[in-house]
This record gives C-alpha cells, sequence and structure tokens, in this order.
C-alpha cells in the first residue's frame, strides 16, 4: 500500500496582476499510507522545494477527496466525508517561506482516536500551494495592485491514509462493461471498477482472454488504480487486433492476500 498516485491541479484564475506562479513543488512522496491500531499516533513529512532564486511563500491546508469512473473529483470540507481523517491530523504550519534553491520539510501527525469500531480505512488530502508574491494572502505583499491580469497556481494534494489494522474488507464491483474497436481495427473492454467495500486496496488488473476451446490468446494488463471505500474508476484494456470469432475474456483484479475478484465476458468478433 505504500505506492502512490500522484494528484497534482493547475487552476488559473484571471484576477491579479501576475503572470508567474510561486514555483513551489513537492519533492515527497504524494501519498502516505499508514497501516495504525485505534488509539495510536505517527508523523509524517512533506518535503518542498523552491525552484527559483528567490524566497517563496507556501500555504498548507486540508480537503477531503473523493472520485468517479465519470473522471469527477470532490475536495469536500476536512471532515465531510464520512471516511475522512481529516480531524485526526495536525499539520506542523499553515504558511511557511522556502529560501531560494532549498527543500524545507513540513511535518504532520496523526492521532487515531480510541474507538474499536473504527473499520478499514479513513482518508483526507493535505494541499501545498505556492503563494504568488501578488496575493492578498502573500506575507510580502505591502501593495495591493487592483490591475487585471492572470496568476497561475499549482496546487499538490498529498493523499494521507490511514488504514486500521487488521480490520476491513475491498468488496470491487464491475459494472457498465462496453466492446469497442478503433480505426487500426483494435478491440478494447471498457468497464468501471467500484470499491464498494471499507478498505482501501490497488488492485492488480488484467484480462486473461481463451477461444472456446479453453486455449489461451494472450494477457492484457490494466492501470493499477488506487480504489478508496464508495470510489471507483474507469477501465479501458486494449486487447489488441482479434481475429473473427467467439472468446472468453476473465477479467481479474488481485488484491494481495485473499481480495482477489474476477468476471467473465463473452466477445464476439465479427
Amino acid at each position: 500500500m505504500r505506492t502512490l498516485l500522484s494528484l497534482l491541479i493547475l487552476l488559473t484564475f484571471a484576477v491579479i496582476p501576475s503572470v508567474s506562479s510561486a514555483q513551489i513543488s513537492v519533492r515527497s512522496q504524494l501519498s502516505h499510507d499508514e497501516v495504525k491500531m485505534p488509539g495510536s499516533s505517527y508523523q509524517g513529512s512533506i518535503l518542498i522545494r523552491n525552484d527559483t532564486d528567490e524566497i517563496q511563500q507556501a500555504k498548507l491546508y486540508q480537503t477531503d477527496y473523493s472520485f468517479q469512473a465519470d473522471g469527477s473529483n470532490a475536495f469536500g470540507a476536512p471532515g465531510e466525508n464520512n471516511r475522512s481523517n481529516a480531524s485526526w491530523i495536525e499539520l506542523g504550519t499553515a504558511s511557511m517561506m522556502v529560501p531560494p534553491r532549498e527543500s524545507v520539510s513540513i511535518s504532520y501527525r496523526v492521532r487515531v482516536p480510541q474507538d474499536v469500531q473504527l473499520e478499514g480505512s479513513f482518508w483526507s488530502v493535505i494541499m501545498v500551494e505556492g503563494v504568488p508574491k501578488s496575493s492578498a494572502e502573500s506575507l510580502g505583499n505591502n501593495a495591493p495592485d487592483n490591475s487585471l491580469g492572470v496568476k497561475q497556481v499549482t496546487r499538490y494534494g498529498v493523499q494521507v491514509a490511514t488504514h486500521i489494522e487488521g480490520t476491513g474488507a475491498a468488496a470491487l464491483e464491475i459494472s457498465n462493461t462496453e466492446f469497442t474497436r478503433n480505426e487500426q481495427d483494435e478491440a478494447f473492454l471498457k468497464f468501471t471498477v467500484a470499491n464498494n467495500g471499507d478498505k482501501m486496496v490497488r488492485p492488480e488488473t488484467w484480462i486473461e482472454i481463451y477461444d472456446l476451446e479453453g486455449n489461451t490468446v494472450g494477457k492484457k494488463d490494466g492501470v493499477n488504480n488506487r480504489l478508496y471505500p464508495s470510489t471507483s474508476v474507469l477501465q479501458n484494456i486494449n486487447l489488441g487486433k482479434l481475429q473473427a470469432g467467439t472468446y472468453e475474456a476473465l477479467v481479474i483484479m488481485d488484491a494481495g492476500s485473499d481480495d482477489v475478484f474476477a468476471a467473465k465476458f463473452t466477445l464476439n468478433i465479427d
């Protein structure tokens, strides 16, 4: 569970008189996972880098986070999600200055509640955002400028997930299956995968293709997506060029341990 999914959001506002961003980047992992018992606590850190020759300001704040197969992402208020751990997290600071061409580590502490009923995975996001000097939030902005312009703000979302030791289970479900072919006559099997359980998993996903005699035709890999409870992702797996005929496609999602899910589909190729 220590693999990561990077989250990078670029927002543009046409109201501030600056065309440069704060040039702050996160150089540590963008996904932090810990397996802990109720009542325990642990620390983590985020490494922030200033890639410019001037001192830069960074701010940190929390949001919840979820996503669906249609491409939508929700960054709700901290604690809005019933599986949010935002209230467990204490940030070392909400704003800090990063010297030119240097990196600064910001620590945070997670205090897991002493609640024996806690099960599965809980998560939220720590946002790291550069503050342009022209912004009203900038500590170095002494003279407001009311002229129009463009400001680019790059935000890094650091996912902090706490998994309650020995509890929870994933429940993966496949739906909205669609078979298509492109102009190059390559076949694709597209489907939605939802996690209806209470444990985050990152299943290894692939498709095994067989002819009607049971002979192996090929194996095609999907994307090993990170799936929190009540989230979903879209898989669109390239099966390659298949000759006319009928095939059995076995979709396998191996989330480790005994968490293996499978579904079988019949493909008719004209």
